[in-house]
């Protein structure tokens, strides 16, 4: 937990095998150039198998660094996807050739059923997730961070969109809310519960919207909301816009 455990890809480089990272880890897996978590064999990229990410979770495995002594360094669990150069890889286009593509889903799992409910930290870094971000028996809170970033669906109870920048989501987003979305194209249904502070300033900024329905509260500037009159429908929930002197 003291420890960040950088691990450096090379570029171009496929792997094609599954990844676990154990509980109490701060691990950044970050490649030098474009890679995939697959055998990338075929067309754009795609692989044979699709390979996963598990990041288990575990507070009892934290619980061995929290001892009350001058030395303690008491500090959450960290997972880092993607790249160095966080580029322009995503638009109205897939990541093809300059950041990370994971194959399968990213989920988050607990090796302690007992008490599964603990905070971590997440991030994507001009990552293309083909698969599902997948809550698979993790509790609490999973703090969230994507910058030029591609994901397809996202579930999870406890996650909070604390940025997202650069980014697009393509699926059904599932999640307990958000603080802070910026030049972000949101094209599937979204479900939050609240729109958090914890980031500043909280709401969705210089963003556009597919065909999608919005259940929750909806905070955007002027720009984004321009955009979501056009094309996005809201279920439930309030609709706030900033910076409107109409």
């Amino acid at each position: 937990m003291k420890a960040r455990l950088i691990i450096l890809i090379a570029a171009n480089s496929a792997f094609d095998e599954d990844i676990t990272i154990p509980p109490a880890r701060h691990v950044q897996l970050l490649g030098l150039g474009p890679w995939v978590l697959g055998d990338g064999a075929l067309s754009n990229f795609v692989s044979t198998v699709p390979r996963n990410v598990t990041i288990q979770t575990s507070q009892a495995a934290e619980n061995v660094y929290i001892i009350p002594n001058p030395t303690t360094l008491d500090v959450r669990p960290v997972t880092v996807i993607g790249t160095f150069d966080n580029g322009t890889s995503v638009s109205t286009h897939t990541n093809y050739t300059n950041g990370a593509i994971i194959s399968g889903n990213i989920s988050f799992t607990t090796l302690n059923p007992p008490d599964p409910f603990t905070t971590i930290e997440f991030q994507l870094l001009n990552t293309q997730v083909v698969g599902s971000i997948i809550q698979a028996g993790h509790q609490g809170i999973l703090n969230t961070y994507m910058y030029g970033s591609l994901i397809h669906d996202m579930t999870h109870t406890g996650l909070r969109i604390q940025r997202m920048v650069d980014s697009r989501s393509d699926g059904i987003i599932n999640v307990a809310g958000y603080s802070n979305i910026t030049s972000t194209y949101i094209n599937g249904n979204v479900t939050v519960n609240s729109a958090f502070s914890d980031v500043r300033p909280t709401g969705i900024f210089s963003s556009q919207f597919g065909s999608i329905t919005w259940n929750g509260p909806l905070t955007l500037d002027t720009s984004s909301n321009y955009y979501f009159n056009l094309f996005a429908t809201l279920g439930s929930g309030t609709k706030t816009v900033l910076f409107d002197n109409t």
